[in-house]
């Protein structure tokens, strides 16, 4: 298997090579690793390696074959946060976390290993997945493979990169706030943030970020998001709050034919300001498109809750004190001022100063947002947006030091880039970043579509109507062509 040949094909495509024997895991896997060592000392998306296991594991499966396993022999990365893995430490890109220990692998990267997936490491992000870029300081910045001056977004940023240009088709990302789809918009890439409960967090966790956060992958097409999906959907032992997947899975459901559906198209932010021309541009493009598939379409205004205010730090806030005072019991110390990130001082600060009154209002105040979301989507079935309110900004111009060192002006500078994002973490939507066109800066654009809590399958069809129509893999592979000439 060439480079090219390993580059071209998605994740579903390797595992069908793999279950006919045209393919060993073990070719798959060199290839991956060839394409890592090529591409990461420029992008820095891997920060963790674990090669040799890898292989290991890929030459186990073809021992014995890869069964019944979906996604057996496809290459993978996990992501440097939120969950664990039994053979890798989970650093949370801190250097106050630089020597943890492993812990016992969490339920998705259980059922990742049993889908067959052959994790190679672990991607880039910023220290606790608490910024929009990924310039951490423990791993250094992730590139963008469009443009190496710009943002690759945060905080999923390593995995974008690692799935655009080529490393893997699939990764692991996180979104609490955006996530997952801000850096897919940034790197051209799918970004489906499934409905809150349906991926499980446990058994570390039963809920993050006050319940804002799921937990899913990265991909370069729908299929291979809806075939991750029906192999980690579904709730774990003992948890209160998990979801069913819908009977006959996702990735069978996918081109099934659905309804036509009444979509609300909004270009304007949940503070009223217009989003930047590219990215009305590939809204309203998108819009003309599904208005040709004989879809519904209508302008939509967010409800002004739908923008994160101050109370939302504190949501996530408080688990980054709970993990580093466990961190320092662990240990026997406190961190030192250069072990964390000065916006994770800054946050620490913050939660330490809430009261449980305080905490709650915050939880309160995210259930008025879900409220006022649902409510004023209650005769849509989906809402269509940019993904960002920009173009991917210079590095360091997000950065907490560039933006007065104060939480809430960096927050609110973040969600200037992206405030279309939030609505779908605060009301536990499923919503997707999808790749529609390059602007005329050379860089990719995304837009965004969101349905109600449960409808992840239907989202999933509309996202594939989407990428059928827009050709985008043509787009990637040009990009990693270059990439590879470079």
């Amino acid at each position: 298997m060439t480079p090219q040949d390993y580059r071209r094909l998605d994740a579903l495509d390797l595992a069908t090579l793999v279950a006919r024997r045209e393919v060993s895991a073990t070719e798959v896997t060199e290839a991956a690793i060839a394409s890592i060592e090529a591409l990461n000392p420029t992008l820095n998306a891997v920060v963790l390696r674990r090669f040799e296991a890898a292989r290991a594991e890929a030459a186990h499966l073809d021992a014995e074959g890869p069964g019944h396993r979906p996604l057996a022999g496809v290459p993978f990365l996990l992501k440097d946060v939120n969950l664990y893995a039994a053979d890798m430490p989970t650093r949370f890109a801190s250097r106050f976390f630089a020597d943890a220990s492993p812990r016992g692998d969490s339920t998705l990267v259980q059922r990742w290993r049993g889908a067959g997936l052959v994790t190679l490491g672990k991607s880039n992000t910023p220290e606790f997945a608490g910024d929009f870029v990924t310039e951490p300081r423990l791993y250094g910045p992730c590139l963008n493979p469009w443009d190496r001056g710009v943002t690759v977004g945060g905080s999923s940023g390593g995995a974008a990169v690692a799935v655009a240009s080529g490393m893997v088709p699939l990764a692991h990302g996180t979104d609490l706030g955006g996530s997952i789809r801000i850096p897919a918009a940034c790197c051209g890439v799918v970004g489906f943030k499934p409905s809150v409960g349906l991926n499980p967090l446990g058994p570390h966790w039963e809920e993050i970020a006050s319940g804002l956060d799921s937990d899913h992958v990265l991909s370069r097409t729908v299929r291979d998001s809806a075939a991750a999906l029906d192999a980690t959907a579904g709730p774990d032992t003992g948890t209160r709050l998990g979801r069913l997947p819908p009977q006959g899975g996702y990735l069978a459901g996918l081109d099934a034919a659905g309804p036509r559906l009444r979509i609300g198209v909004a270009t304007a932010d949940p503070g009223g300001r217009r989003a930047g021309p590219s990215q009305v541009e590939a809204a309203e493009r998108t819009a003309r498109l599904l208005e040709g598939l004989g879809h519904h379409l209508e302008p939509y205004a967010f409800p002004p809750e739908a923008q994160p205010e101050a109370w939302f730090d504190s949501l996530w806030a408080v688990d980054v004190v709970v993990l580093v005072e466990e961190r320092a019991r662990e240990i026997g110390r406190q961190p030192r001022p250069d072990e964390l990130e000065p916006y994770l001082w800054a946050a620490l600060d913050h939660a330490r100063g809430l009261s449980a009154a305080d905490w709650l209002r915050a939880r309160l105040a995210m259930t008025r947002a879900a409220v006022a979301v649902l409510g004023s989507m209650e005769h849509l079935d989906v809402i269509l947006s940019p993904t960002l309110g920009e173009d991917p900004p210079a590095l360091g111009v997000l950065a907490f030091e560039a933006n007065g060192s104060d939480l809430a002006t960096w927050s609110a500078r973040g969600y200037a880039f992206a405030p279309f994002v939030a609505a779908a973490n605060l009301s536990g939507q499923p919503a997707a970043s999808l790749p529609v066109m390059v602007n005329d800066r050379g860089l990719p654009v995304g837009v965004q579509v969101a349905a109600r809590p449960g409808e992840d399958l239907l989202l999933l069809r509309l996202a594939r109507e989407v990428e059928s129509a827009t050709d985008w893999q043509a787009s990637l592979a040009a990009l990693q062509d270059r990439l590879a000439t470079a």
